[in-house]
């Protein structure tokens, strides 16, 4: 049976929410490198410690690509972790820049999860159209 291209699109969703959350925070590390006058070393030393998160989204992304759950427990953890280092909501404005985000990307993952265990959608494997004779 042929999936409806709204839920390939929502399959793909998170996925790609991911990928666009990781060059936003990329972004971060650029202009954090970019706006003080440093050093080369400084600059660089700058520019890969603000790439960490970066790395860990991708990394979970990675790992997540055919794992939803752990995808989903990974943004989780991401989230939370923000949360921590951010002292809570002392700073809301950068809580919700940081944390919403990741928070958002773990619900999506979970429901693509919900989504695909009901349907038994699986994307990423081509359907093998039957024999002839087979029934």
């Amino acid at each position: 049976m042929k999936e409806p291209l709204l839920t390939k699109a929502v399959l793909w969703l998170p996925r790609i929410l991911a990928i666009v959350w990781a060059v936003y925070l990329s972004a971060f590390a650029v202009a954090a490198a970019l706006t003080e006058n440093m050093e080369y070393f400084e600059m660089s030393r700058t520019f890969m410690s603000h790439l960490i998160p970066s790395f860990c989204i991708l990394v979970i992304l990675f790992v997540g690509w055919r794992r939803d759950g752990l995808a989903s427990l990974g943004f989780l953890l991401t989230g939370i972790a923000y949360f921590i280092a951010l002292s809570g909501w002392r700073n809301a404005s950068a809580v919700f820049l940081l944390c919403v985000p990741s928070l958002g990307l773990s619900l999506a993952f979970f429901a693509r999860m919900q989504l695909k265990q009901g349907g038994d959608h699986d994307e990423d494997t081509p359907a093998v159209p039957p024999a002839e004779g087979d029934s």
